[in-house]
């Protein structure tokens, strides 16, 4: 896959992605649990990916940008109290 398709679908996820992160984090509150939280939005982004029609791109292509995005928003979330601990 190209690096600007990757780009693309990750910001145009990335809404997505925040909003699927902060549900989670309601759904499992606190810290020791994050891979369970990073299986929970990988589940529900995955599944998505499954009935669509319109994709013209293997979610297992795009899943280490996801992650990577994930991670890094975990951690300024966490750095900027909104995640507390």
């Amino acid at each position: 896959m190209k690096y600007l398709e990757i780009a693309k679908l990750v910001l145009a996820l990335f809404p997505v992605l925040i909003s699927a992160i902060k549900a989670v984090e309601e759904a499992i509150p606190g810290q020791g649990n994050g891979e369970q939280k990073l299986a929970m939005v990988r589940g529900v982004l995955e599944n998505a990916f499954k009935v669509a029609t319109d994709v013209t791109v293997q979610f297992e292509a795009l899943w280490p940008a996801l992650a990577g995005v994930i991670g890094s928003v975990v951690t300024a979330f966490n750095a900027s109290g909104i995640f507390k601990k």
